[in-house]
Parts: structure tokens; C-alpha cells; sequence
């Protein structure tokens, strides 16, 4: 979306932004929230947005700001419906608990006792079995994507034919020994819902989840109702020259429905704030889960650390409070759900633009920020203010880079760096002479340093990342990788493989080049990130060209 067209319409996004009439110490926390997300708009990043703060059992207020569809200049409203990716993990830990608390489902033992069409090869001896606990955490060992219906895939298969589909693969690590992100452990787990209670997925979240909370504008699968209110959605596409187009994200169901596929609003997503404040009681007095089974999903599993995954849920800190949250990505849509169970407060940040995670993150943290201040008088924690360099200094730390995964490009512009890190463009802005803050569509306030050796070589961290100078004269790459480059799979998620400085790439879901590690002659292995320890594998045609690769797990054909 263009500044320009965001002022066109702000007046009506912020005209229908009142869910209702806020309690009065809200009041300015919610005039300053829709002042940076009338920012936002201007911004360009988001062309639409809703936002919802909670306290306890009460909707302070929502909001809708820019647009729900481009085209048509149709605002956002407060009960416009987004996907809401892998926020609807939560939902899905709530199902299996439930079924956990009935006796039909055992969090500790083997999943292929209530999941028999669940199969996958192991190589590692001694292993112990695949448990639900393991799946809702992500400690299973399993592979981030099925080969039938994970991401890349939009034949929208059945969730038995995705859970299928993994037969013919293998565990990424023992069960239990590394926490490594599944959509497709999540969408077991789900499945054994459906099968112990004999109900379609779908049908049981809608009846056991959605109704008794009152979440009447959500479902997991798209329905009449459901469409009449859902926002378009918006990707930014990598082309095969290492340029990017905006285009409308296409609309279809995953395979992995329990692991991403809800439909909500930011107003239902509410009413389910609420009744995780309120110990699993609903609005009309219900109970969908026992308060001892939700501290248990609200506490990190099979590791003694205070942060990690509970069952479902996110465990982290905001300031000195614990949260409880997850965020969302699929298909043009970015979203956040962060609860903060000690005061009670909560923000929902639901956006129509893909990998939008550095404005829907700052909207976030100002939402939370604002609802401490409102209701505990808690001043927001003062952030470094920027400081100018002089322009030789920022020069000597502009140059190529590359880490483990990433390579990266850092330019001097006034008085900031710009930085394009493995195809995602952000600004550094510096805080003192070696540390700054990294912002764009990527990454809100994050944290870069620089630091120089003894023989006064820069190198910096960032994304969790330490990157070093980049060969000036890096080495050629071998005659056969001159064959596997190009592009890859669907037009819309396209895989494409590329050169840099003397390492074979690959952009991955529209989001990051990877750095890959050849592994044998057509075989690379992913460093650390969406798919860390699986591999990319191109099969070669009779004349030595790659005709397809296997990525997560599925063939992409060659454009």
C-alpha cells in the first residue's frame, strides 16, 4: 500500500476503530496506539491491519487501519477476518488437552497408538517414540514440512493424506533431544483428535472450541460466512533475478489444517484472551479446559528453562512479566497473540501483508507498553535514543558480509546503514558507535553490534547471527552448480537457487536466501533456520541439468 492512498482513507479506518466506549484510564493509551498504527499505514509496509487490546475479561478496544482490499480501497474494520497461520496452534493444544483430560489421549505415549496412519523412518538407534508432548512442544524430532500438504503445496489435500505422506521420510533428530519447529508434528497431533473422537477436525474445533467461546466470525476451514469478512492478502514474491513483486497471495487450504489454517478475527481472538485469564472459563460460563491443564500448557516442556515451547504455546518475558503468546505467517498474512497472565492484559495484531514480522512486533510491544501504563501506572522502559556518526565511520563498516546461513550487503545512507541481509532489506540505525538497531518488514528493534579483531577486521552480529567479511576474491563456484541454478516450484513460492560469494543459495518461502553445504554431488544440507539439518536435493536430467529438487520434503518442478 502507498502513503498516499493510506491518507485517502484514513479518516474511515479510524472512524469504525471503537469496538465500544473505553473505560476512561484507557482512554490515552488508545489514542496513542492509533496514532502509531495511523503511522503504520503511512509507513507502506502493511497495506491493512485490525489490532485488539484485552484486559482480563474485557475487549478494551479494536481496531481496523488501512486496507482490507487494495483494489477495491475497502478499510479494515475491527471484526475484518485474517488467517491467522500458527496462532492456531493454541487452538489445537487446547483440542488435544481436551481429549487428554476425557483419558482418550496420553500426552507420554506412543502417538501411533491413537495415530496408526502415522509412520516415519528412523535412523537413530535406541530412540524413544514419538509422543504428543514432544509434538505440541517441538521436540519430536519430526521435519518442519509433509511432503503432501505442507507448504509449498496447494492441491489441498485431506489432513489423513498429509499425515500419510510422511511414511517415506525421516526423523531430523531423535525424539527429545532438539526443539526444531514442525507443522506437520502439530497437524499429527491434531489428527489424533479426530481420531479418537471419531469427528472431522473441523467439525470438533467449530463445536468444542469456537461455539462455546463465541467465536462466531472464525473456523478452520472457509466458509460463506467467513469469506464475506476475510481481508485480501498481500506477498512479496522473489523473482529468479533476485528482484521481488507485490502481487494478491492466492487463497487455498493447507494439509496441515490443525497447524495453520484458522480463519479468526481479532475480536474473537479476544474472547479466547479471555477465557485463558480466566482459567479456561468462557463468557457464558462454560469451561473448556481445567485450570491445572492450562498452567501446564502454559509451561515450558522437557527442558528446564523459563522460556521455550509449552504445549501450544510460546513462553517468553515482557519486561518482568511472563507471556504466553505465538505468532502467525501464511500466505499474505502475518499476525500476533501475546497474553501477559499476571496483570491480565493482551495485545492481537492481525496484518494482510506476507513476512510482516517487524511492524505487526512493534505494534505489539506499543500495545502492551500502553495497556501496562493505562492499568498499573508502569512507565514504558526509555529506549536508546539514535545517535549520528560521522560518515567515515559508518563507511568503514559498510561492505559484504556473510554467516552461517546469510549473506549480507551493508551501505552507508545519511546517517544510517542499510543493510540487505540474505534478501531482506533493513535500516541500522546506530545507538553508539558500535551498536544499533535493525528495522524493516523483517525485524523490529533488533539487536546489531559491531566489534573489530586484533588486526582490525569488522565483523557484527545480527539475527542471531555473527557475520564476517566476505571474501573479496571468492572462489568460482564448480562447473555442475552452473546447472542447478534457477527457479523453482510454484510461481507464487517460488525456490530459487543462486550464487554468493562462492556458496550456493536458496530462497525459501519468499522470506531469506539460506546458505547451503554441499553434502555430495547433488545433495546440500540447510544451515541454521526454517529447515536446519534437512537438505536440498536436485535431480538431474540425461544431460546433467536439474530437472527438479526435492525442498522440504516435496519435488518442485524447474521454471
Amino acid at each position: 500500500m502507498r502513503p498516499a492512498l493510506a491518507t485517502n482513507i484514513l479518516a474511515a479506518c479510524l472512524s469504525s476503530a471503537a469496538a465500544a466506549q473505553p473505560s476512561p484510564e484507557f482512554v490515552i493509551a488508545i489514542e496513542s496506539l492509533q496514532r502509531l498504527a495511523a503511522a503504520e499505514v503511512e509507513r507502506g509496509i502493511l497495506p491493512g491491519f485490525t489490532l485488539a487490546l484485552v484486559d482480563d475479561q474485557r475487549l478494551v478496544w479494536s481496531g481496523g487501519f488501512g486496507l482490507a482490499d487494495v483494489k477495491r480501497k475497502l478499510p479494515a474494520r475491527p471484526d475484518t477476518v485474517y488467517r491467522v497461520g500458527s496462532v492456531s496452534k493454541l487452538f489445537n493444544a487446547v483440542a488435544v488437552m481436551q481429549q487428554v483430560e476425557t483419558g482418550r489421549l496420553d500426552l507420554d505415549a506412543p502417538v501411533q497408538k491413537f495415530v496408526p496412519d502415522f509412520r516415519i523412518e528412523s535412523r537413530f538407534t535406541n530412540a524413544g517414540p514419538v509422543t504428543l508432548r514432544q509434538l505440541l512442544c517441538h521436540r519430536s524430532g519430526l521435519i518442519r514440512e509433509s511432503p503432501v500438504g505442507g507448504y509449498y503445496d496447494d492441491q489441498q489435500p485431506t489432513i489423513l493424506a498429509t499425515v500419510r505422506s510422511v511414511a517415506d521420510c525421516a526423523l531430523v533428530n531423535p525424539p527429545n533431544t532438539q526443539t526444531r519447529y514442525s507443522n506437520i508434528g502439530a497437524t499429527v497431533a491434531g489428527y489424533a483428535v479426530q481420531s479418537v473422537t471419531g469427528t472431522g477436525y473441523d467439525f470438533y474445533a467449530r463445536e468444542r472450541l469456537l461455539k462455546p467461546l463465541g467465536m462466531q466470525d472464525s473456523s478452520f476451514v472457509l466458509t460463506p460466512a467467513v469469506q464475506r469478512k476475510l481481508s485480501n492478502s498481500y506477498m512479496r514474491i522473489a523473482n529468479a533475478d533476485g528482484t521481488f513483486r507485490h502481487e494478491a497471495s492466492p487463497l487455498f487450504e493447507l494439509g496441515t489444517i490443525p497447524a495453520g489454517n484458522l480463519y479468526a478475527s481479532a475480536e474473537d481472538l479476544a474472547r479466547f484472551m479471555s477465557c485463558l485469564f480466566a482459567e479456561g472459563k468462557t463468557a457464558e460460563g462454560g469451561q473448556i479446559l481445567r485450570a491445572a491443564t492450562l498452567n501446564e500448557m502454559c509451561t515450558p516442556q522437557l527442558t528446564t528453562a523459563t522460556n521455550g515451547f509449552g504445549l501450544g504455546f510460546s513462553i517468553g518475558r515482557f519486561g518482568n512479566f511472563k507471556t504466553v503468546s505465538h505468532s502467525g505467517a501464511v500466505y499474505g498474512f502475518s499476525s500476533s497473540f501475546i497474553a501477559l497472565p499476571g496483570p491480565k492484559v493482551g495485545v492481537i495484531v492481525l496484518a494482510n501483508e506476507d513476512i510482516a514480522m517487524g511492524p505487526v512486533g512493534k505494534l505489539a510491544e506499543a500495545g502492551l507498553e500502553l495497556l501496562l501504563q493505562a492499568k498499573l501506572g508502569r512507565t514504558p522502559t526509555a529506549k536508546p535514543e539514535p545517535v549520528k556518526l560521522d560518515p567515515a565511520a559508518l563507511a568503514a563498516l559498510a561492505g559484504e558480509y556473510e554467516s552461517e546461513s546469510y549473506w549480507a550487503k551493508l551501505e552507508v545512507d545519511g546517517d544510517k546503514l542499510r543493510a540487505n541481509i540474505a534478501s531482506q532489506e533493513l535500516v541500522f540505525t546506530p545507538l553508539n558507535p558500535t551498536k544499533f538497531r535493525a528495522d524493516g518488514r523483517f525485524s523490529h528493534n533488533g539487536p546489531v553490534e559491531f566489534s573489530r579483531n586484533a588486526s582490525g577486521q569488522v565483523s557484527f552480529t545480527a539475527l542471531g547471527q555473527r557475520f564476517s567479511p566476505a571474501p573479496s576474491n571468492p572462489p568460482l563456484i564448480p562447473p555442475a552448480w552452473q546447472k542447478f541454478l534457477g527457479s523453482y516450484g510454484p510461481k507464487f513460492i517460488p525456490a530459487i537457487v543462486s550464487v554468493r560469494h562462492g556458496h550456493l543459495y536458496v530462497m525459501t518461502e519468499n522470506m531469506v536466501d539460506y546458505r547451503l553445504r554441499p553434502v555430495n554431488r547433488t545433495t546440500f544440507a540447510f544451515p541454521p533456520g526454517l529447515y536446519t539439518d534437512e537438505h536440498l536435493v536436485f535431480n538431474m536430467d540425461t544431460t546433467g541439468k536439474a530437472r527438479s529438487v526435492v525442498l522440504a520434503n516435496m519435488e518442485l518442478k524447474r521454471n
